[in-house]
C-alpha cells in the first residue's frame, strides 16, 4: 500500500490516505514561511510548488479523485470512534558516548479503520491525534490555531499589535454577520417547509442532519469570544503562548546598584534554550551523527582540521560533549546623525552550536539570543561585570551538569568568543586603541614596529601565565593601564574554558572581508587609472554591466561610483564584497595583466582561498605562513601607505587555525546577519521605552512559535522546471559514460532534467559553474 510522508514536518509523519494527508498540509503547514511542496502523485507530475494556493489549484484539477475517497470513506461509515489513528514514536540510535539510556518507549494505539499512520513529529501545531486525524474539533484546538496565527503575523511577517487587532475585530464581526445570515437562513426554511407541509404529505428527512440553530449560536459565539480573548491585550496573550507555545519570558538583570537610576539588561538562559531545541530526538541525532563523523574522518586522515576540536587549544575539549561558541557585538537599531548616533545602540550576546552539520551553517536558525543591554551600560566596568554574571554562572552550570532530556544526558564545553577586534579586546581586557601602543591581543607587537621585517616573522606571542602575570599587575596598580596592551581582567575571567589569550580567536570577515580585500582593489583601481589604463566612469560602466551568475545575484554588490573612488571606500556588504574581490579578475579582464603591483592581489587571493577553506588540512599551513609573509612584504613595496593593523592580523592566521581550526567556523559572517531580525523589530513595532526587554521578549515569542511547528535542522530534497531528456543532448562519449554508471537504460524514459535542485540544503542550478583545482 502507497503511503504519503509529509516533507515540511520534523520528523517523517506517514499518511495512508491522501486525503489526509493533503488536509494536514492544509491545516498545519499552509500559512508556513518557504513553503515548498512537490507532487509525486503520478510519474507525469514531479513539479515544485513555492505557495500553497499553486498546489491546491494543482490537486484540484489534476488529483480531485483521490479527495473524493474522504466522500466515499464517510458515506459508508455510520460512526467513527475517537482513537481512529495509530501513532507511533520512532527514537533512533545515539551514539551511546555522548547520551544515555532513552527512556521514552513506543507508544501504540489501536486502529477502528485499519490505517496506520506513523507521526514522529511533535512540534506541530496539531500536536493531537485526534485533532489531526479526525474530524472532532475543540474550542481549545481553535484557540491554539488563532493563536499561533497571530503569533506568526507578529514575529515573522512582523506586523504591528494595532494591525493584529484589527484582524481579529474584523473576524469577530464576520462571525457575527454569520450568525444573522444563518439566523436568517434559517427562518426563510422553516417557512417554506412550513408551507409544503400544510398542503402536502411532509417530506421523510430522518436522512439530513439537522443541528438546532441555539447550538450553532452558542458555537459561533465561544469560537468569537475566544479570538476577542486572544487578542484583547498583551497580558492575554502572552499567556496564551505561555500555554499553547511554552513562551518563557526572558529574565532581568539589574545591573544599577540600588541608590542609582535603574538599568536593566535581558537574559535568556542557555539551558532553556538548548532544552527546547533537543527536544526533538531528531535534531539531537544529527548534531551527534556529525561529530561521529567527523571524529571517524580525522581518524583515518589526521591530516583534516573540522572544528576547533582539531586545534591545538581544543585538546582540552571532552569528546563527549557539545561545543558552545559565543558571539558579541554592538548594534545600532536606528540611523540617527549628530548626538543621537548611539541612543539606541544595544549590546548582543548570541550562541551558537559548533557542531552543527555544515549544510546548516547558512541558515540562521542556529543563533540564539543570550543577552542584551544598552551598549552604554557596558562602558562602566562594574555594570558590565553585572551584566555577564548570569550568563557565566549559567553556562558554568551547563559544563558542570549537563543537561537530561528525554532521558539523554547531554555534555556541553565552551570553545570560543567571537567578535571584532573591538568587540574582543573589551571583553578580553585589551586596550582598544588600535592606533598606538600594543595593539595585538596574540602578540607583543607594537605598532611603531608593525611594519619591520624581522618582527613580521619572529613576534613574540602571549601566553596565558604573562598575560595573568600582568593583569595582576594592572589590578594591582591601575595607573599602570595599559600595560603591554592590557587594560584589565576579563570580563568573561570566571567562565570555565576562557581566557583572554586563547579564546577570542580572529575574525576574517572583519579582517579580510571588511579589511584588507577592499583595500586592495580600491588602491588597484586607482593604479590603473592613474597609469591611464580606466577611467573612473570606465570602472563604475563595468561594475554596473557586469553579468553576474546565479549564485552571485543575491551578493551582487553595487556599482563602485566615482565618490567610491574619490573617498577610497567600498559602499557594500561582507558579502559583496567578497563577491567583488572574486570576480575583479572577470571585471577588469582587459587590463589585469598591466597593473604592476597585480601580484599583491594574486598573494592575496591564495591567502583567502586557505583560509575560508572547510575542512583545512594542516599540511597547508606552512604554505599559508610563506604566503602572508610574502603578503606583507609586496604591501611594504607597492602600497606602503595602506598597512593598517589588519594586515598584521593577517600574518597570524597560521597560528590562528593551528589553535582554533578552520578559520570560517570563527568568523561573524552569519552572526551580524542576524542583527536584521532585530533591527526590523525595533523599526517596525516602533517602540523605544524600554527596547531591550522588548527585543528580547519579542525574539522568545518568535523562537516558541518557530520550535512548535518545524525543528531546527530539516533537510529536503527538491527538484524545480523538471521535464524529459532528449537523446540529441548527450554526445556519444557522454552516452557511454551513462550507460556505465546505470546500465542499460533508455535515455528519453529513464532520465529526466531538472533547472534547479536542492539535495541537504545544497542548491545546483544549471549553467551553474562550480571550479576546483587539482595538483
Amino acid at each position: 500500500m502507497s503511503s504519503f510522508v509529509c516533507p515540511r514536518c520534523a520528523n517523517d509523519h506517514m499518511f495512508v490516505r491522501f486525503w489526509r494527508f493533503f488536509r494536514h498540509i492544509t491545516m498545519v503547514h499552509q500559512n508556513e514561511a518557504g513553503f515548498h511542496m512537490t507532487c509525486n502523485l503520478s510519474s507525469k507530475c514531479g513539479v515544485s510548488y513555492r505557495t500553497y494556493s499553486a498546489y491546491k489549484s494543482h490537486i484540484y484539477r489534476n488529483h480531485s479523485h483521490e479527495l473524493h475517497l474522504k466522500k466515499e470513506k464517510a458515506d459508508n461509515t455510520n460512526m467513527l470512534g475517537v482513537n481512529n489513528s495509530e501513532e507511533i514514536n520512532y527514537d533512533s540510535n545515539v551514539n551511546a558516548n555522548l547520551l544515555g539510556n532513552d527512556a521514552e518507549e513506543d507508544s501504540i494505539d489501536l486502529l477502528q479503520d485499519d490505517e496506520e499512520e506513523t507521526n514522529n513529529d511533535t512540534t506541530n501545531l496539531f500536536n493531537s491525534p485526534v485533532n489531526q486525524d479526525d474530524d472532532l474539533v475543540t474550542i481549545t484546538d481553535i484557540e491554539k490555531s488563532y493563536a499561533s496565527f497571530i503569533l506568526q503575523l507578529r514575529e515573522e511577517f512582523f506586523l504591528p499589535k494595532s494591525t493584529t487587532n484589527s484582524i481579529s475585530s474584523y473576524i469577530a464581526t464576520l462571525i457575527t454577520h454569520l450568525q444573522c445570515l444563518i439566523k436568517q437562513k434559517t427562518m426563510i426554511h422553516d417557512a417554506r417547509h412550513s408551507s409544503e407541509a400544510s398542503s402536502s404529505q411532509a417530506v421523510n428527512t430522518s436522512s439530513n442532519k439537522i443541528v438546532e440553530l441555539e447550538v450553532v449560536n452558542n458555537t459561533m459565539n465561544e469560537v468569537r469570544h475566544s479570538i476577542e480573548r486572544i487578542t484583547r491585550n498583551e497580558y492575554q496573550f502572552v499567556n496564551y503562548c505561555k500555554e499553547y507555545f511554552n513562551y518563557d519570558p526572558p529574565e532581568e538583570i539589574i545591573v544599577s546598584a540600588p541608590n542609582e537610576r535603574l538599568e536593566c539588561g535581558y537574559y535568556i538562559p542557555i539551558d532553556k534554550t538548548l532544552s527546547s531545541i533537543f527536544n526533538t530526538q531528531h535534531t539531537l541525532v544529527q548534531v551527534v551523527d556529525n561529530i561521529k563523523q567527523q571524529q571517524e574522518a580525522t581518524a583515518i586522515d589526521n591530516d583534516l582540521m573540522f572544528s576547533f576540536r582539531d586545534g591545538s587549544y581544543g585538546a582540552r575539549i571532552d569528546d563527549n560533549s557539545l561545543l558552545i561558541q559565543l558571539y558579541a557585538d554592538d548594534i545600532g537599531l536606528t540611523n540617527p546623525i549628530g548626538a543621537k548616533k548611539d541612543q539606541h545602540k544595544m549590546f548582543m550576546v548570541y550562541f551558537s552550536l559548533e557542531d552543527v552539520p555544515d549544510q546548516y551553517h547558512s541558515r540562521l536558525d542556529g543563533i540564539n539570543l543570550v543577552a542584551l543591554c544598552n551598549s552604554r551600560i557596558l562602558k562602566n566596568i562594574t555594570k558590565a561585570r553585572r551584566f555577564f554574571e548570569p550568563i557565566i554562572e549559567n553556562l558554568n552550570q551547563l559544563q558542570s551538569q549537563g543537561i537530561c532530556i528525554n532521558g539523554n544526558k547531554l555534555k556541553f564545553s565552551f570553545s570560543t568568543m567571537i567578535a571584532d577586534n573591538l568587540a574582543a579586546h573589551m571583553i578580553g581586557g585589551f586596550q582598544s586603541s588600535f592606533s598606538n601602543g600594543y595593539f595585538c591581543r596574540r602578540c607583543y607587537t607594537s605598532y611603531a614596529d608593525r611594519n619591520l621585517p624581522i618582527l613580521m616573522a619572529t613576534a613574540v606571542g602571549r601566553t596565558c601565565i604573562d598575560h595573568d602575570d600582568l593583569v595582576q599587575q594592572v589590578t594591582a596598580d591601575p595607573q599602570k593601564s595599559p600595560l603591554m596592551g592590557i587594560v584589565g581582567k576579563s570580563l568573561l575571567y570566571d567562565l570555565v574554558g576562557f581566557h583572554s589569550t586563547t579564546s577570542l580567536p580572529g575574525d576574517l570577515m572583519h579582517d579580510f572581508l571588511e579589511g584588507i580585500c577592499p583595500i586592495v582593489i580600491m588602491t588597484l583601481l586607482k593604479e590603473a587609472s592613474s597609469l591611464r589604463l580606466l577611467t573612473y566612469a570606465r570602472i563604475q560602466e563595468l561594475t554596473e554591466t557586469f553579468p553576474y551568475g546565479h549564485f552571485d545575484t543575491s551578493d551582487r554588490p553595487p556599482p563602485i561610483q566615482v565618490k567610491h573612488l574619490q573617498n577610497d571606500r567600498i559602499s557594500a556588504t561582507a558579502s559583496q564584497k567578497l563577491c567583488i574581490f572574486r570576480l575583479f579578475p572577470f571585471i577588469f579582464y582587459s587590463i589585469i595583466d598591466k597593473i604592476p603591483s597585480i601580484i599583491v592581489y594574486k598573494q592575496l587571493r591564495e591567502i583567502l582561498d586557505l583560509v575560508l577553506s572547510t575542512p583545512f588540512r594542516k599540511e597547508w599551513l606552512p604554505i599559508l605562513r610563506d604566503l602572508c609573509i610574502a603578503f606583507q612584504q609586496s604591501m611594504l613595496i607597492h602600497f606602503p601607505t595602506k598597512m593598517v593593523p589588519k594586515c598584521h592580523f593577517v600574518l597570524e592566521y597560521d597560528q590562528i587555525i593551528k589553535d582554533y581550526g578552520p578559520a570560517r567556523k570563527n568568523w561573524c559572517m552569519r552572526y551580524e546577519a542576524y542583527h536584521s531580525y532585530f533591527k526590523r523589530i525595533a523599526l517596525r513595532s516602533n517602540n523605544f521605552k524600554n527596547v531591550p526587554k522588548m527585543l528580547a521578549s519579542r525574539y522568545q515569542m518568535k523562537q516558541s512559535y518557530r520550535l512548535s511547528r518545524m525543528a531546527l535542522f530539516k533537510t529536503f530534497d527538491q527538484a524545480i522546471g523538471i521535464k524529459n531528456v532528449k537523446n540529441n543532448h548527450f554526445n556519444n562519449q557522454l552516452k557511454q559514460i551513462l550507460i556505465d554508471h546505470f546500465g542499460i537504460i533508455d535515455i528519453a524514459k529513464d532520465l529526466i532534467q531538472c533547472n534547479k535542485y536542492y539535495h541537504e540544503n545544497v542548491e545546483y542550478y544549471r549553467f551553474g559553474v562550480c571550479g576546483r583545482f587539482f595538483e
